[in-house]
């Protein structure tokens, strides 16, 4: 092994012994990504610069998800129904067979005023549905949209959302009634002659089920914990099953209008 001093500098270098080829030690390029200018003093006004172009793109991209998506002309090949030829058809058609149906009977009678009261429901049930903003097809016949688009909330989600609200009511509020009555001398009278007083306090008091459900079933009241009957005990789960499926759809459809 030979040593070899540098001639090219001043000073007296550590002598570094001369390796071969396959005792070299392999060098892995390292890339920067940075400008080349390496002054601290620019740091911060590279920072900042960084800084507002994340801000500019920000707000651009809140603007761009912010704005409304472009409406539809149709859905499905549907129409607004006071646009749609078969709709007015329709109308005309209903008002026709009334007003036929009309010259049967003297102007006064009762089927007469029966008739004309008909007639002016059927026009305002035509002219709700156009107002409405109700989509139609090739029938003529108004369409239900149940997409979740926000424009026909009120057709199917809104109703819906109702329809579990007061039926959710409606149970919790029979519920609460039996447990009450259960410890009375004879409960099954209490059942056949509702107790009035009682069922007004309970059917109050149940608007917020959904709360009381939820607590109920943290606490493990929901379900009763002695039952020696095992059908009444089937039945209760069955109950608390469909009550916690109501709670798992309330809030998957306030979800849904959150999103």
């Amino acid at each position: 092994m030979s040593l070899t001093i540098p001639s090219n500098l001043s000073k007296p270098a550590a002598l570094r012994p001369r390796l071969s080829p396959k005792q070299r030690p392999t060098t892995t390029p390292i890339i920067h990504c940075s400008s080349g200018n390496t002054n601290p003093d620019n740091s911060s006004s590279n920072v900042s610069s960084d800084l507002k172009a994340f801000s500019a793109a920000l707000a651009l991209s809140s603007i761009l998800l912010s704005a409304p998506l472009p409406a539809v002309a149709d859905i499905a090949g549907l129409t607004p129904c006071k646009e749609s030829k078969q709709f007015a058809k329709r109308e005309k058609q209903s008002i026709k067979k009334l007003e036929s149906a009309l010259k049967l009977y003297a102007e006064d009678s009762a089927p007469a005023l029966a008739i004309k009261a008909s007639v002016e429901k059927t026009k305002r049930r035509f002219d709700n549905y156009a107002k409405q903003g109700l989509l139609c097809g090739a029938d003529g016949l108004p369409h239900l949209i149940v997409s979740g688009d926000q424009r026909h909330w009120g057709e199917f989600i809104t109703p819906g959302f109702l329809f579990l609200y007061i039926a959710g009511w409606i149970g919790w509020v029979g519920r609460s009634y039996l447990i009450a009555i259960r410890d009375e001398k004879k409960p099954t009278m209490k059942e056949i002659i509702i107790d009035v007083p009682l069922a007004s306090r309970l059917i109050f008091r149940g608007f917020s089920w959904p709360v009381a459900a939820y607590r109920e079933l943290i606490n493990g009241d929901l379900i009763a914990k002695d039952v020696r009957d095992y059908a009444s005990l089937y039945f209760q789960i069955l109950c608390a099953a469909l009550h916690v499926y109501t709670l798992i759809l309330l809030f998957l459809l306030t979800l849904h209008h959150v999103m």
